[in-house]
């Protein structure tokens, strides 16, 4: 039951309006009187706050969900986030020749980040044009959820609404608190499945073939030429980096791909292959990086799960962030506390 005093009410309406105390108490009176004791003294107050248009209660937002809660496979899911980072719209191109847009950003509001992506031409425009930018609080409803090569992802429909810096009653934390927001461990307290934030080195790196197919509309790794959501398509090179991460307490697999892994080659995935064809060694465009890649201090958050080969705990990495010297210092100072 939701409960209010009278004194609560008198107090509200009194800093609403600016009216005396006593001219708010006489007001209740003639309204338990007009009613002829129908509703008691705080049930006329009740009554008389919202005469005045004073909001007793605010009521949570029906229907948004808290990003740790939205799961793949949800067709409807509505969220309020701040927004991280955008990465650049890219161009693709479909089997029938039809050109097409695609852009991604990261979102989070202290319960966990979530990777949004956008395929209509007046969603995406509000990027083009700076209309969304990186600090933006946005309301999106009416997205879907499925699993991405990284993890859950939550894709925009042509019909899904997105409001920009809305008023909302509830404190989104800033970019900066997001970051310090996040779960950072020990790889040595890893135990178990779930989504962690490491801080560490890359100290090997796996050798083997590291480029796959994708295809060109979704990113999505395909099945001989044939992607399970846009049939069959032009492959599209992509590539993975297997390495061993190490962060002083143990050491585990950890496995970029796409994006974070060209984050951490310095070039794109069509580039690394052009590279490997000339050399006619495919591990060449890493085999050339080693050397900057090997004991870079790196903080990656990523999901752990066990192998399905090895039984072990891996981590497939989406977010690759150099430390930043200011929030790492906090959160030293944090741990001293």
């Amino acid at each position: 039951m939701l409960k209010i005093s009278i004194d609560e009410i008198v107090k509200k309406i009194k800093e609403k309006t600016g009216l005396d105390e006593s001219v708010i108490q006489k007001k209740i009176d003639e309204k338990v009187e007009e009613l002829s004791g129908l509703v008691s003294r705080q049930g006329a107050a009740h009554i008389v706050a919202n005469e005045f248009g004073v909001t007793l209660f605010k009521m949570p937002e029906s229907g948004f969900l808290k990003i740790k809660n939205i799961v793949s496979g949800l067709k409807t899911a509505s969220f309020v986030a701040r927004v991280l980072r955008i990465n650049p719209p890219r161009e693709f191109k479909t089997k029938d020749g039809r050109q097409g847009k695609v852009c991604s950003i990261l979102v989070g509001d202290g319960t966990g980040k979530l990777r949004v992506v956008f395929w209509d031409t007046n969603q995406i425009k509000l990027i083009e044009e700076g209309k969304i930018s990186e600090g933006d609080i946005i309301r999106i409803t009416n997205c879907y959820v499925k699993e991405g090569l990284t993890g859950i992802e939550c894709h925009a429909r042509s019909s899904s609404r997105i409001e920009i810096n809305p008023k909302i009653s509830e404190k989104i934390p800033s970019i900066e608190e997001l970051q310090e927001l996040s779960q950072r461990v020990n790889i040595s307290s890893i135990s178990d499945e779930g989504t962690y934030e490491i801080r560490g080195a890359i100290v090997n790196i796996l050798e083997n073939n590291p480029f796959f197919d994708v295809c060109p509309e979704c990113r999505k790794r395909l099945n001989g030429n044939v992607c399970e959501e846009h049939g069959e398509v032009k492959p599209k090179k992509s590539i993975f980096l297997s390495t061993i991460f190490d962060d002083g307490t143990d050491n585990m697999r950890v496995v970029f791909f796409g994006r974070q892994a060209e984050i951490l080659l310095g070039m794109s995935s069509e580039k690394a292959f052009e590279i490997a064809q000339e050399h006619n060694n495919f591990f060449y465009p890493i085999e050339s990086k080693k050397q900057d890649i090997l004991g870079k201090e790196l903080i990656v958050e990523g999901k752990v799960s066990k192998n399905d080969f090895s039984g072990e705990l891996e981590m497939i990495a989406r977010r690759v962030i150099l430390p930043n010297p200011v929030i790492e210092a906090k959160a030293i100072l944090k741990e001293l506390d």
